[in-house]
C-alpha cells in the first residue's frame, strides 16, 4: 500500500511540474530590444543607425538612439494590446509586425515618415 501511495504521490508531482508555463504576450515584449535593421520609408538605414529598446517589468521603457531627428519620447511607459498587435510607447502607438523567439519587428509613421525596425534580444 506504500508503494502505490508513493507512486500516487510521484505521478502527481510530475503533473504539476509538467504544467505549461508559456510566458503572456507582455512577458515576451520585456527584454532589452536591440536594432538589426531600420528602414526609413522602405529604405535600409546605413548599418550605423541603431536603437536600443529596453522595454522593462513594470510598464517603464528607456530608448537609446542615433536616428536623427528623433523626435519620440526617449523615456516613459508601455503597454501592450495583443488583440490588435499594437505596443504603445507613452502613447506613441506602434504596430508589432513580429514577435516570434528573440525577434521583434514595429512600424509606425513618425513625423509623416514611415519607420520600421527590427530587433533581437
Amino acid at each position: 500500500m506504500k508503494k502505490l501511495t508513493f507512486a500516487l504521490a510521484l505521478l502527481a508531482l510530475a503533473f504539476t511540474a509538467c504544467k505549461n508555463d508559456d510566458p503572456t504576450f507582455t512577458e515576451k515584449l520585456t527584454a532589452e530590444w536591440n536594432s538589426t535593421e531600420i528602414k526609413v520609408d522602405g529604405v535600409a538605414a546605413p548599418a550605423s543607425t541603431t536603437m536600443f529598446l529596453h522595454l522593462q517589468t513594470g510598464g517603464n521603457y528607456e530608448i537609446t538612439t542615433n536616428i536623427t531627428p528623433f523626435t519620440h519620447p526617449t523615456s516613459g511607459t508601455w503597454a501592450a494590446d495583443e488583440a490588435n498587435m499594437k505596443l504603445s510607447l507613452s502613447g506613441n502607438v506602434w504596430t508589432i509586425h513580429h514577435l516570434e523567439g528573440n525577434t521583434l519587428r514595429i512600424g509606425n509613421t513618425v513625423d509623416s515618415v514611415e519607420v520600421e525596425i527590427d530587433f533581437e534580444k
